[in-house]
């Protein structure tokens, strides 16, 4: 094969100066070096799927996927772009036409989309399948291109140029042929939506790396003539930069099978659980959705772990993303996989992110991002690269941990949404505490599942226990098939296309057992202080857990004036005369101080803390999940019953001697009465919880004590979520209208979780390239339905409390020391008032330039803490965020 010699040169970058430029066929061939590079680093199993992309082997698919991630720039070899930096002389000595009026706007992806199609089916190729291959490379800057644009486009002549410019570009094309090989023509006759994700997402990727002029210098027009030489050279620059942003081959942690003691250390001994989770993965035979529940504390996390390394080892995956309801047990589960990771990085350099928005306030990620953790060889280690940091590119490394609402964005429509959801492709994805979704993100969770399960990913689900309509969805998701008759809780349950159901039953930790003792105590505030106090006579500690900030707020308010307990300056609880100790945890107050309290908590009622005097812990649903907490004695408000069971988990949590009560204890407000208290104000329950779930909750408890853990947690949930009840005619009438208007929002919410997705991968919904791409983050600045959702709130903005003491200046853009301590404040509030004003307000000018404040929102604070705008909203030292009136949230 003789090189290129055709002196056409198009520019594809530019430097400062417009004389320094890098020619367009050498930038196309980089990218394609990038891909190849990627992809040689893949799993097999990666690359296994590429080739069935196209119906070809490998060895001749590979050479096509070359050609074809390099004509994702083939759109700039028109008028309208090459007239972005040259002069029409400049072009026209190269003997090409140039008409005058030419949109330089033009967007140069779905230019390269059309001449790519066309060039593939002169190929041969279907027209299908060129069309989409085409489609998924024309938009690798994030958006696909609607086809009346695209029409439009075709025909746009000025912008395109005519027959002169078509034969460059075709010459450019057979020259790529040429040079990678390309000749077998494949039969496939069109892509499925999990081989355009797969396809699309390589591109972007690719792109990124090869456009990186840190990495690939510019070359010049004679390197024109030697393109082959080109690509020998340019394969060094792609395996560097791939070394240099941490993304190593994807290999397994373990390449033979280990017991949960050789992973764990010797002396830690599996539970019942573990072992089960063992036996059933090593009889799995392809990725599958595998479901455990099991009791809290039952080491649900570890048994994950443990799933993960051995369905890696199996089946090719190429890492884990863990996701989870919250920051803060996003938080928690990060330090914990930091931990097991560590096992396994002494001959290896691992990568680990952490992804949700406040992840700059956590300490373990900055220390891992800014210096890392290396053996002393420095050969192995784990970091966090700071190139993975961009929240588009998060998803791209092998290990992270963050919300699920993260995850949820690979199917919504966010520019870009197909690189996050390649990132998650062939990975083992963790979903936590699934029981904390409702019906909106439930049902997104669900969709995400089956296009994870189609791109090859396992998904394991953890839950203390679900309803049996969960696990129906889930056996629908992959059309499988659930008996009438399943297994004994707590069970393992395994999800595979087309099957049946599996189940595997295995014993609860005989030390976890305990009956609970189920009593009754009016919802009223002063009764509730009332028996604490009662029931901590000799001791111990308790946990009040109320429905609403506003409830707990009042509770902590009700207790005399003691002295102020500080830890790191922040005020976190007080103690009263008589040596009790009373802490305050939610979530209104600015995070750091809010981190505050939960290490407070952690470190006082978790599993090490000190067991002596009598100490309260007054809190809301931040300390329902995943938090390690242990409790003598627990108060709870009325709550649908598996939520009811996961806050009784936190009684009695782990074995100690001596315990100051003599048996656990639940007391659950609003179980006094004869008749269910009203929901409404002042108790705004039915603001938090369906008032259907409560009601059918509040009779199976009333009629119950004690509560057997775990044996009663799979009774009880059938009993209320399947409405498995005889209840008296007047309690079945309210149940029945409540329902009426739940299950109408419910039926709504999921035809809105439908609708807001990218589609289904089972069939063409996904192919509509006509759908808007939203913004992917919370900007204050936009309507609603310009930003993808990921949960159906009443709409919150991210606030900064500021005092007069900050200096705080609009149009002064903050440094970053300034700007970390005030975010290091943030707070998401959802009033909606507070939130129409604070909307109105604004991001200030100067905050629209800083990276950390410009989704943020000052709330401007006097000397004692009330708000400018509306003195009804205070900032209180020891209550949080305090609005005058009552709300229900």
């Amino acid at each position: 094969m003789s090189d290129d010699k055709n002196k056409i040169r198009f520019w594809a970058k530019t430097g400062a100066s417009l004389e320094l430029w890098h020619p367009l066929q050498l930038h196309m061939l980089d990218v394609a070096v990038a891909a190849e590079a990627i992809l040689a680093r893949e799993p097999g199993k990666t690359r296994q799927h590429m080739a069935e992309i196209l119906d070809l082997p490998w060895d001749q698919a590979l050479p096509w996927f070359l050609v074809i991630i390099a004509s994702h720039d083939l759109g700039k070899a028109c008028p309208a772009f090459q007239l972005k930096a040259w002069d029409k002389e400049r072009i026209q000595s190269m003997g090409l036409k140039v008409r005058p009026n030419v949109n330089t706007k033009m967007n140069h992806g779905f230019a390269s989309q059309i001449f790519l199609s066309d060039f593939l089916i002169e190929k041969g190729w279907n027209d299908s399948l060129a069309d989409l291959v085409a489609d998924a490379v024309g938009c690798h800057h994030g958006e696909r291109a609607a086809p009346v644009n695209l029409e439009s486009l075709r025909y746009d002549e000025k912008s395109l140029g005519g027959t002169d410019w078509q034969s460059a570009r075709k010459e450019i094309f057979e020259n790529l042929c040429v040079l990678f090989r390309a000749k077998s023509i494949p039969k496939k006759k069109t892509l499925s939506g999990p081989d355009f994700m797969l396809l699309s997402g390589l591109t972007s990727f690719a792109d990124w790396i090869g456009s990186n002029e840190e990495w690939f210098s510019f070359g010049t027009s004679e390197n024109c003539d030697h393109l082959s030489a080109w690509i020998q050279k340019r394969r060094p620059f792609a395996e560097r930069a791939l070394n240099i942003i941490g993304w190593l081959p994807r290999e397994p942690l373990q390449r033979e099978p280990r017991s949960f003691s050789d992973v764990f250390g010797k002396k830690y001994s599996p539970r019942p659980l573990q072992d089960a989770v063992a036996q059933v993965v090593s009889s799995v035979e392809s990725p599958c959705i595998l479901l455990i529940e099991a009791p809290m504390g039952e080491g649900k996390t570890e048994a994950a772990f443990y799933a993960h390394l051995e369905m890696q080892r199996r089946f090719g995956h190429r890492g884990l993303y863990i996701a989870l309801p919250t920051k803060a047990t996003g938080n928690a589960m990060f330090s914990r996989t930091l931990d097991f990771l560590q096992k396994f990085d002494e001959n290896r350099q691992l990568d680990l992110q952490l992804l949700h928005g406040a992840s700059s306030l956590n300490d373990t990620f900055q220390n891992l991002r800014f210096q890392g953790i290396h053996v002393e060889d420095g050969n192995g280690g784990i970091r966090a690269g700071e190139w993975f940091t961009h929240k588009k590119r998060a998803l791209l490394s092998d290990y992270g941990v963050g919300t699920v609402d993260q995850a949820l964005l690979t199917i919504l429509p966010v520019r870009h949404y197909f690189v996050r959801l390649w990132g998650l492709a062939n990975r083992v994805v963790v979903f936590d505490e699934i029981h904390a979704y409702d019906a909106y993100t439930g049902t997104l969770l669900i969709d995400l599942i089956r296009w994870l399960l189609a791109l090859d990913s396992s998904v394991i689900l953890l839950s203390a226990t679900v309803p049996p309509a969960i696990r129906r969805f889930l056996a629908a998701a992959v059309r499988g098939t659930l008996s009438d008759v399943e297994a004994s809780y707590p069970r393992v349950s395994v999800f595979q296309k087309g099957c049946p159901v599996e189940q595997k039953h295995f014993e609860a930790d005989f030390r976890l057992r305990r009956k609970i003792k189920l009593a009754a105590v009016a919802p009223d505030i002063e009764m509730i202080q009332k028996n604490l106090k009662e029931r901590l006579v000799s001791g111990g500690f308790a946990l009040a857990l109320l429905n609403t900030v506003q409830r707990a707020q009042d509770l902590y308010a009700v207790f005399p004036a003691g002295t102020p307990i500080v830890a790191h300056d922040v005020v976190v609880g007080k103690r009263l005369e008589d040596q009790t100790e009373v802490y305050l945890f939610h979530a209104r107050y600015p995070a750091d101080q809010r981190q505050v309290r939960e290490d407070n908590a952690l470190r006082i009622f978790g599993k090490d803390g000190i067991r002596e005097g009598r100490k309260i812990l007054i809190a809301t649903q931040v300390a329902e999940q995943s938090l390690d907490l242990d409790f003598d004695f627990m108060i709870s408000d009325l709550a649908p019953v598996d939520l009811i069971l996961q806050r009784a988990g936190r009684l009695w949590r782990h074995l100690r001697e001596n315990r100051p009560v003599p048996e656990p204890c639940l007391m659950v407000a609003g179980l006094d009465a004869e008749t269910p208290p009203d929901f409404n104000e002042p108790l705004w329950w039915g603001a938090v919880y369906r008032e259907d779930i409560l009601l059918r909750t509040w009779f199976i408890l009333k009629h119950r004590d004690p509560i057997k853990l775990p044996d009663d947690i799979d009774k009880l949930v059938n009993c209320v979520y399947e409405d498995a009840m005889d209840l008296p005619p007047s309690l079945r009438d309210r149940i029945d209208k409540a329902a009426m208007t739940e299950e109408g929002e419910i039926f709504a919410h999921k035809n809105m979780a439908h609708q807001a997705i990218i589609g289904f991968p089972e069939d063409a919904s996904w192919n509509n390239p006509s759908v808007f791409a939203k913004a992917d983050e919370d900007d204050p600045g936009l309507h609603s339905s310009l930003v993808a959702r990921t949960r159906l709130d009443e709409g919150s903005v991210l606030a900064i409390p500021l005092f007069p003491k900050d200096r705080f200046e609009p149009l002064s853009v903050p440094d970053f020391q300034m700007a970390k301590s005030w975010f290091l404040r943030s707070m998401s509030l959802s009033r909606k008032g507070v939130v129409k004003r604070l909307q109105t307000i604004g991001v200030p000018e100067g905050w629209k330039k800083s990276a950390l404040l410009r989704n943020c929102i000052p709330l401007l604070l006097d000397e004692a803490g009330y708000w400018v705008e509306n003195p009804s909203v205070r900032l209180d030292g020891f209550l949080g965020l305090v609005y005058a009136k009552k709300e229900g949230l």
